[in-house]
């Protein structure tokens, strides 16, 4: 019997040597083709992706509508194909476009990768089983159920916070305890406030936190992102530093993507790859917390993150920071599926004596906060 995961292998293995490959698609299976061939089959270039509806960037790369392709097929010998409902008709007009090596997927094929691209949702059991409580682990299991079918489930979501956090969830509003649930206050005395964006929540960790005497606010973009209201008490609040550079795994320089209408979605290209919505990209420089605290000599006690989808390569390029300051943490993961599962659990294994902790600040899917609070600092 063929297993799942030799149907995925030999699709890949037919594939042909040194080829310069366009997806056909921008779903999950194509996200999922792109790993994979990253991972196995490291002769073949991925040059660019296309979609019949859709243009602009995925998984970091350009995205071209289908109708385009005439235009760049001289940059690629073959396709992949990323779907199998409508592969044949792809295949019809892929030839029609001069386009010799087209790969379809048959229907096994598919649906194995479409299995494996699902693998996250069936983990939640060990996710969920890092948090402290049991009112935490049923929240998240709950969160992950909206996540897994937005359309199906969205509607429960109100009814559940009004029965179980009536004090917390108020409609799409953001509540005051939002990133400060669960956080001792008393024993921060310096603050990473990363993805600051137009310094609300820095002026907020300055009125919370009593004891505090320092917050970092990494916001690349602040000039563009500031207003004259909270601009003017972030410039006379002598404790708030504004750091125009991103947070990342390293120090470097990377492309971000500056939204120009919804800002709030502003990234790092290579975090939150795929978005079409208007904007402009620049360069932006990026540094670690470790190198960041190396070079300042400052013991962080709390890091903030909402980075749109960096939240990873910042924790890790935080570990010796979180490992030896052992600072308190808030930190957004419901970016992604990927970090949602994945977060919690290479927190638990980098974390020692820690409790974690899950809450969630809004009437949709978004805004979900993972905490750690180091045993010392346990109310």
């Amino acid at each position: 019997m063929i297993t799942k995961d030799k149907l995925t292998e030999k699709f890949f293995e037919n594939i042909k040597k040194d080829a310069k490959v366009c997806i056909y698609g921008s779903n999950n299976i194509a996200g999922k083709i792109c790993d994979i061939l990253k991972e196995t089959r490291k002769d073949v270039t991925i040059k660019f992706f296309a979609d019949t509806k859709k243009s602009g960037e995925f998984k970091g790369l350009p995205l071209y509508l289908g109708k385009e392709l005439p235009l760049h097929k001289g940059e690629i010998d073959s396709v992949i194909v990323a779907s199998y409902s409508a592969r044949y008709f792809l295949e019809l007009i892929l030839k029609r476009f001069g386009i010799k090596n087209i790969y379809l997927m048959d229907k096994e094929t598919f649906s194995a990768l479409e299995e494996k691209t699902e693998k996250k949702i069936r983990d939640v059991e060990k996710s969920a089983s890092v948090f402290s409580t049991e009112q935490d682990r049923e929240l998240y299991k709950f969160i992950a159920k909206i996540r897994s079918d937005r359309v199906k489930y969205l509607p429960e979501i109100q009814e559940y916070f009004n029965k179980n956090y009536p004090q917390r969830y108020m409609s799409d509003s953001m509540p005051k305890e939002h990133y400060l649930e669960y956080i001792n206050k008393d024993a921060i005395k310096t603050v990473v406030d990363g993805g600051g964006f137009d310094g609300f929540t820095s002026v907020i960790f300055s009125e919370e936190f009593k004891n505090c005497e320092k917050i970092f606010m990494f916001e690349p973009c602040y000039d563009s992102f500031k207003t004259d209201l909270i601009d003017t008490v972030v410039k006379n609040d002598k404790k708030i530093e504004i750091i125009n550079k991103g947070l990342w795994s390293e120090d470097t320089t990377l492309e971000f993507r500056e939204e120009t209408q919804a800002t709030l979605g502003s990234a790092i290209v290579e975090a939150k790859p795929g978005v079409t919505r208007p904007h402009k990209i620049i360069k932006i420089n990026t540094t670690s917390i470790d190198s960041f605290a190396k070079e300042r000599n400052v013991k962080i006690d709390f890091i903030k993150l909402d980075v749109e989808n960096a939240e990873m390569p910042v924790l890790r390029g935080a570990e010796n920071v979180i490992k030896t300051h052992r600072p308190q943490l808030a930190i957004s993961i419901y970016h992604t599926d990927e970090q949602f599962y994945s977060i919690p659990l290479y927190l638990k294994e980098l974390l020692i004596d820690y409790e974690l902790h899950f809450a969630h600040y809004s009437g949709r899917y978004v805004e979900s906060v993972l905490y750690a609070i180091p045993k010392e600092c346990i109310k």
